[in-house]
């Protein structure tokens, strides 16, 4: 219904009865203002999901009015709808969402976005907005172009970012075709005026068709550098690198088709035939010979513009240290003469310390040692004079003594006695 697929759509859009207050006048809004302001809001949504759903970026009120139909007739409430739209901001006018753009770009958005001249002013416009509606006006539905713009970023390539890509080559990655031009045109230019893109146009006599000359410059965040004469300069070499390759294997398929004449002529036995395809063949490994010469030297050149961003980055990395090691050193004080001055301290406060700990280790009291020394020996010489008698002849007489005390006591057996337990207590 509506264009919208069936899984998108309200409640209200499945309801027959719903669907005919949706449809029918608008009533005063002092009347019942709930009432109201739900109507506007079920019709607010169902624009948006019909916009989201068709990748309709810009619409007008008599466009919407042919999609909206029902038994033959659009809804009677689309003007106010519109209106009310407007002045929320949730809708703008095409022209004034064109003129959002930077003042350099106000010439690429006048002569790229808007195929006609602008046939309203400002003011015009600003009035027109709280008046009536036109029915051929072109509008933008604000939160279905920043959606889509999100989309169309997250579904770039990273090889196609902070470099140029044509909007052919755009449309190509988008698997979008020509006729969609437009549409994606009103997206980068939303993009422009967020500052996630920028985009140039290249100023060749050569070449009039838009889609080759106007150039996107995306980022790999949310926001990029300026399209540079850098940037420029590489594009038109690889450029012309795809161009060259492209002729060079155009040239050789001529070649090998000269060569078949000749095989062909030969098989006839048409000998100057033969040799006129030869001919020609020569002639084409001259110009193929020329081409792969500047193939090489533009192949040459991106290299050394590759080398040179990558030295640059390099160069940068440098800078960003000896910039961390500065800042390191300055909040710490770390220097060479901070450092010396610290290991000198630290020597006087180690030799300090050795001072106090042979300090600690001396005797609390100073005794002489010669005092000391013939005090030892007063007490050798009175024990020496102290020594008991000599009692070797108390000892003698001991052990005279104990001689007479001995005991006539048989000797021991050699052998075990023979004798019971029963004879030995009869013996008893």
């Amino acid at each position: 219904m509506f264009q919208i697929p069936a899984e998108k759509l309200p409640d209200l859009l499945k309801d027959e009865q719903r669907i005919n207050v949706l449809f029918a006048p608008l009533r005063n809004r002092s009347v019942n203002p709930k009432d109201w302001e739900n109507k506007i809001s079920s019709w607010k949504t169902i624009i948006k999901l019909y916009c989201e759903s068709n990748e309709i970026y810009s619409f007008t009120l008599s466009s919407l009015k042919n999609v909206f139909i029902r038994n033959g007739r659009p809804p009677s409430c689309l003007n106010e709808v519109i209106e009310e739209m407007a002045k929320s901001r949730e809708i703008q006018i095409i022209d004034i969402f064109l003129k959002k753009s930077s003042d350099s770009w106000s010439g690429w958005a006048t002569d790229i976005l808007i195929k006609r001249p602008l046939s309203w002013s400002y003011n015009k416009i600003k009035n027109s907005i709280f008046t009536t509606v036109n029915t051929d006006q072109s509008y933008v539905h604000s939160e279905v172009i920043n959606s889509k713009c999100d989309a169309l970023i997250s579904s770039i390539p990273d090889k196609f970012k902070n470099k140029l890509i044509s909007l052919h080559d755009l449309l190509t990655v988008l698997e979008k075709c020509s006729s969609q031009a437009d549409n994606i045109k009103l997206l980068l230019h939303n993009l422009l005026n967020h500052r996630k893109i920028d985009i140039t146009k290249l100023n060749n006599n050569k070449n009039k068709d838009e889609l080759e000359t106007l150039l996107i410059k995306f980022g790999d965040g949310n926001k990029v550098t300026p399209i540079s004469e850098i940037d420029i300069g590489i594009y038109t070499l690889e450029k012309n690198e795809k161009l060259i390759s492209r002729n060079i294997e155009s040239l050789e398929d001529e070649i090998q088709q000269c060569i078949n004449e000749a095989k062909i002529h030969l098989s006839k036995n048409h000998r100057q035939m033969a040799k006129s395809s030869l001919r020609k063949k020569h002639e084409l490994e001259k110009r193929v010979q020329k081409k792969v010469n500047a193939l090489h030297n533009i192949q040459t050149l991106l290299e050394q513009i590759h080398e040179t961003h990558t030295d640059a980055h390099v160069w940068d990395a440098y800078k960003n240290a000896l910039s961390a090691f500065n800042t390191t050193f300055k909040d710490t004080g770390l220097s060479e003469d901070a450092i010396e001055d610290t290991m000198l301290k630290l020597g006087d406060m180690l030799e300090m310390h050795k001072d106090i700990q042979d300090a600690l280790a001396r005797p609390a009291m100073d005794t002489n040692d010669l005092d000391l020394e013939e005090e030892l020996a007063d007490l050798i010489k009175a024990d020496s004079n102290d020594q008991p008698p000599d009692d070797s002849g108390i000892t003698s007489d001991l052990e005279k003594q104990m001689e007479k005390l001995s005991l006539n006591l048989p000797d021991i057996p050699s052998e075990s006695p023979d004798v019971s337990v029963q004879e030995l207590k009869l013996n008893i």
